[in-house]
């Protein structure tokens, strides 16, 4: 799918980098944010399901590089890989789990190869 709008690929970046804001904050944040939600899947299936469909888009029109795109990819698969684990989908896992620390560390990467 390619989008010529250069308003339409910025609104797609901008939001992603604040999706990105959000699969990276801390985790008592996190909690806050989405209080009465399933909280570790809210932030998984935001990265996966909302991001990751912006990410194919801006990669295919040249907004993000090959590397970054790969980036985003991994953290993909870990949070597919983390979601055979019950025992990381609370929000006690979601503050002390490793997966959790590693995704937000890999996030976090990914904000500064983006500028951020």
């Amino acid at each position: 799918m390619d989008i010529d709008d250069l308003d339409e690929l910025l609104n797609l970046f901008n939001r992603v980098v604040k999706n990105l804001y959000d699969f990276t904050a801390p985790a008592d944040k996190q909690i806050e944010r989405l209080k009465g939600f399933a909280i570790a899947d809210e932030v998984a299936s935001d990265f996966s399901d909302i991001s990751m469909m912006y990410v194919k888009i801006l990669f295919e029109n040249e907004w993000i590089t090959g590397e970054q795109y790969q980036d985003f990819l991994e953290i993909d698969k870990k949070l597919d890989e983390m979601s055979d684990n019950k025992n990381l989908w609370d929000e006690d896992a979601l503050e002390n789990a490793e997966e959790w620390k590693e995704c937000r560390k890999m996030g976090l990467k990914l904000l500064e190869s983006l500028g951020y």
